[in-house]
């Protein structure tokens, strides 16, 4: 039976989980297109439902309950202007403890698109706890299509500024600021928090206090500072260096 009706319960409550509050009321997020749901059944992210149109009814049947839509309702539930005919509703991942050796802090990060490139660099180069500290949301659809199944292997700690001062401010804090010290000059221990600041006013007064090493990135044409993923991308690989040797 194809579902056509944008009234139908699960169409209704799967549209929901574009919105932030969708999303946290039911404890799910939408996951949009077929590489990003074959990734997730990969990762091992669990799925409450599969939507599908007609012609990949059969290719998803064992990932778990599959309802076929039409093209219109497909539209309705998905959050990207265009579709590959698949979205799922999965379930956001359960709390963890943090235990790395490593991790990295955003800080007020706004902008969705910078928060998924962020994340597929954390997870390129072992970043594998994020903390963080009102930024926009790392399970919307769009950031999920710029983490490009990143968010699916990091564990995440949302908390306030004092909380994490409190519970991780005696780490060895590294803080991305333009007066830093050189980063490719710079090395870093192994066991160190990185923050990366809002798009706009960078890391907080408060959050750069507690820093026990600044870096920044050199810059020729008197260029003053880049956009904040490909900064952090940057910096994210060069204190991640001893790894690869």
């Amino acid at each position: 039976m194809v579902v056509t009706s944008k009234e139908n319960a699960s169409v209704v409550a799967a549209a929901k989980l574009k919105d932030k509050k969708g999303r946290r009321e039911q404890g799910k997020f939408l996951i949009e297109g077929q590489k990003l749901v074959c990734d997730a059944k990969k990762y091992g992210v669990r799925f409450d439902k599969i939507f599908v149109t007609e012609q990949y009814a059969e290719k998803f049947v064992e990932f778990g309950t599959v309802i076929v839509v039409n093209e219109n309702v497909m539209k309705h539930i998905c959050d990207a202007k265009t579709n590959q005919g698949v979205v799922a509703v999965a379930f956001l991942p359960e709390k963890t403890q943090f235990d790395e050796k490593k991790a990295l802090l955003l800080d007020r990060i706004q902008d969705p698109g910078n928060i998924g490139s962020i994340l597929r660099t954390a997870c390129a180069t072992g970043y594998n706890n994020v903390f963080l500290i009102d930024c926009a949301d790392v399970f919307s659809p769009k950031s999920i299509r710029g983490g490009m199944s990143g968010q699916f292997m990091l564990n995440f700690f949302e908390m306030s500024e004092q909380e994490f001062l409190t519970q991780y401010g005696d780490r060895h804090v590294v803080c991305a600021d333009m007066n830093g010290q050189n980063v490719f000059e710079f090395d870093c221990p192994d066991e160190h928090i990185l923050i990366l600041g809002n798009e706009g006013q960078g890391v907080s007064e408060n959050l750069s206090k507690v820093a026990k090493s600044t870096v920044m990135i050199p810059m020729q044409n008197n260029l003053e500072s880049l956009n904040v993923a490909v900064s952090g991308g940057i910096i994210m690989y060069q204190l991640s260096r001893k790894q690869w040797r």
